[in-house]
């Protein structure tokens, strides 16, 4: 599952840390996170370890940023199957993008109550919704009548890993917060508390770590009460991504929410203090109470100076209370606040809202070529594989069948009502197999399938292309809607390496992804031959009939030919059969393995004519008059790890005998390494 996780920023805040663990955690379960915030010091962590990360302004409000942002944004959405939110603005700007278009379903993320006044009334929650606290889900209910079985509680989860225990001997107060307004209470209470609690507790010091639009106001009052002390004790620092190691130096931790969820998390005594409201000293009374609201003590008392110097006064006071304290907090974030948790409960809203994206296929389908109708099979198979049941297909005849396909989800592909009703139907339109993309055959084919994308592109439609090969494209306007038509994909998957030289210049998002025709069932050569060889014609017969006779005559094999093309190839096909020769029409690629299987080896002029061959298990010698032909060649060629499966035909080479010596191995090396390419690009875009 693709998970994009949207979010104002990265910098040092509680839910950055939040969504910072569940990145981490959600990766560890398999699932492929990509985040989009304003860069941050968390951001840079994750893009060392390998998570994509991708920039946009979404802190900022003017006009400018937010167009910017939206048109980022929209674009990450077309390749996720969820995007997470974690703040209001990226909920409504993802619900804005997605309008009534395909795009994915959205997940939020309740990490504070907001006031409804201006823009809390026009918050938008999401499909699906987790909340941090099960005040924060009462709220949601009160206030934007969401039902309490559609929000999942979920927890500002710990990895426990990263947070060891605290010595318990330190003598530091530790409050580590954003210093904005609305959460810099606690840390002006601490200053100002400073003169009186340090004054009788002069070896104990105050370290304060975060910063925000109150920073500077903070830092003047901090000078004032040093000064008043006469010594250094409350230490001002900036914000900082190593928390975990700050912690292991403090005595006593005072704060709110995932803070001072850390702080217990590091086996520190906790005081809950926060803008919000004043919690006092955490303990075995008061954890029930004080969770129900995330440890921000909502609904209880505001924060003073009296109660804090108070409960400050009883911890330094008491050694042995704090190591009581201190044990009993940890081993309550242990058994009740483990990471894992927090992506189990993600996972458990993704898989309540998702549903597999529907498809619209099409190609050069319904004509009768078999390697076109064999491509079409497995790709129907393998998205069944991925989890996607709800396929609709352009097709040259209605009156196809298609296991895996409704038949009434079969539309013509030559009336534009009903390939405007197929791309409507549909989430993702894909453009499969077959060299579509070129003038070689017709400008006017060419015009066909940029006019097809350019419908699904402007319906807001996923574009992807599988185990497409571009054939030769002739004049500026043919390579013009070459280009715009790759271009407009979100994803290019290219048969071989001449057609990844091809796409990668107009899109950067392709990458190889062989024939779908090699994930065909792959079997052993029988152990008998038949005493033949196979020729697979075409309508341009590369390959004359004197030279299939003279090689049957030498190497004393009876020739079969296969026509594959039906329509393309009947007259080529009676020409042989008048020669002699017989010929097999086969309707499905299980009743040409038969043959081929059998067969001391195949000489095909058409491209899937050599790819059933060597899955076959069958040595090919296939016309290289053909661009296409000479690609596929190359391709196999070059994973052969040992010896060649597939030949450049020419009658000597025949003669010579070049595929004696093949064996079930060398084909079994080169299929799977094929077929890796596949599923790899399949795990991309599925």
């Amino acid at each position: 599952m693709k998970i994009l996780i949207a979010t104002d920023g990265m910098n040092i805040g509680g839910a950055e840390t939040h969504v910072f663990t569940l990145i981490n955690e959600l990766r560890k379960k398999g699932a492929d996170v990509t985040l989009i915030s304003q860069d941050g010091v968390y951001s840079e962590i994750l893009k060392k370890s390998g998570i994509k990360h991708v920039s946009a302004p979404l802190n900022k409000r003017d006009p400018i940023s937010i167009q910017r942002s939206k048109k980022i944004l929209a674009r990450e959405m077309k390749r996720a199957d969820i995007v997470h939110s974690h703040t209001r603005f990226t909920s409504h700007l993802a619900k804005s993008i997605r309008g009534n278009s395909h795009y994915p379903k959205i997940v939020t993320t309740a990490h504070l109550n907001f006031p409804l006044f201006p823009f809390g009334a026009f918050a938008y929650w999401g499909d699906g919704t987790l909340a941090v606290s099960e005040d924060i889900r009462k709220y949601l209910e009160i206030n934007y009548a969401i039902k309490k079985e559609d929000v999942i509680l979920t927890k500002n989860a710990i990895d426990l890993n990263v947070y060891q225990k605290a010595s318990g001997t330190a003598k530091l107060i530790i409050h580590t917060s954003r210093i904005d307004a609305g959460r810099s209470k606690t840390a002006f209470l601490l200053v100002s508390a400073a003169k009186e609690l340090l004054r009788a507790h002069s070896e104990w010091r105050i370290l304060i770590v975060g910063s925000g639009n109150h920073f500077d106001r903070l830092s003047k009052a901090v000078l004032k009460t040093n000064e008043y002390l006469g010594f250094e004790g409350v230490t001002l620092n900036g914000p900082s991504s190593d928390i975990p190691g700050i912690l292991t130096y403090g005595g006593i931790f005072v704060g709110v929410s995932r803070s001072a969820l850390e702080g217990m998390a590091a086996g520190l005594p906790t005081i809950v203090c926060g803008d919000e409201g004043y919690g006092g000293i955490v303990n075995n009374e008061n954890f029930s109470l004080l969770s129900h609201t995330n440890f921000c003590a909502r609904g209880l008392d505001g924060p003073n100076e009296t109660a804090l110097l108070r409960d400050l006064n009883i911890l330094i006071s008491d050694s042995t209370l704090r190591s009581k304290l201190g044990a009993f907090v940890r081993e309550k974030i242990e058994s009740l606040y483990p990471a894992e948790a927090l992506a189990r409960d993600a996972i458990s809203c993704y898989v309540r809202i998702y549903a597999p994206p529907s498809v619209c296929l099409m190609g050069f389908f319904g004509y009768d070529n078999l390697g076109d109708e064999e491509t079409l099979r497995c790709a129907i198979k393998a998205l069944n594989n991925v989890g996607i049941n709800d396929i609709s297909l352009l097709c040259a005849s209605k009156n196809k069948s298609y296991t895996g396909i409704d038949p009434k989800r079969i539309y013509d592909r030559m009336n534009l009502r009903e390939i405007t009703l197929a791309i409507e139907h549909s989430d993702i339109f894909i453009l499969c197999g077959g060299n579509l993309m070129q003038n070689e055959t017709s400008l006017r084919s060419l015009l066909y399938y940029e006019h097809t994308i350019e419908l699904a592109r402007r319906r807001g439609k996923r574009i992807y292309m599988l185990s497409s090969g571009f054939g030769e494209t002739r004049g500026t306007l043919a390579r013009a809607l070459v280009k715009r038509g790759v271009a407009h994909c979100d994803f290019c998957g290219c048969r071989t390496s001449s057609d990844l030289a091809t796409a990668i210049e107009y899109n950067e998002n392709s990458r190889i992804m062989p024939d779908l025709c090699f994930l065909l069932n792959n079997e052993n050569r029988k152990a008998g031959k038949s005493g033949s060889f196979v020729w697979i014609i075409s309508k341009k017969q590369y390959v004359s009939l004197d030279e299939i006779n003279e090689i049957s005559k030498k190497r004393s094999l009876t020739p079969i030919a296969v026509n594959l093309f039906k329509r393309d190839d009947m007259s080529a096909a009676e020409r042989i059969k008048e020669n002699g020769i017989a010929v097999i029409t086969p309707r499905s690629y299980d009743e040409l393995h038969d043959v081929l299987s059998s067969a001391d080896f195949t000489i095909s002029e058409r491209l899937h004519g050599a790819i059933f061959s060597v899955i076959s298990h069958t040595p090919a010698y296939i016309s290289a008059e053909s661009g296409k032909n000479q690609a596929l060649i190359y391709e196999i060629s070059k994973r052969a790890r040992q010896r060649d499966i597939i030949f450049p035909y020419s009658k000597n080479r025949v003669l010579e005998k070049k595929e004696i010596g093949v064996r079930d191995s060398d084909f079994n090396y080169v299929i799977n390494s094929l077929r890796l390419d596949i599923f790899h690009s399949l795990k991309e875009i599925f």
